[in-house]
């Protein structure tokens, strides 16, 4: 698993990876649960889902969380 985190946090693929993953997800809430979001706010819980996985990664420092165990 932590080889996994830590691909999750390094790696170009995984950015990829994790933006698509927050559009499908607001295109599962958008067309699923007809909240009717705009495309404005489409792309900004796009964004907001990506750097919140990132943020909750205890191998991804960027956000200043780092997994105190592993140093």
């Amino acid at each position: 698993m932590k080889k996994f985190k830590v691909w999750l946090a390094h790696s170009p693929l995984a950015s990829a990876l994790k933006i698509g993953l927050g559009a499908a997800l607001v295109y599962i809430i958008d067309n699923v649960a007809t909240f009717n979001i705009g495309p404005a706010w489409t792309a900004v819980i796009i964004s907001v889902v990506t750097v919140l996985i990132n943020f909750v990664n205890p191998e991804d420092n960027r956000y200043g969380v780092t997994n105190v165990s592993s140093k």
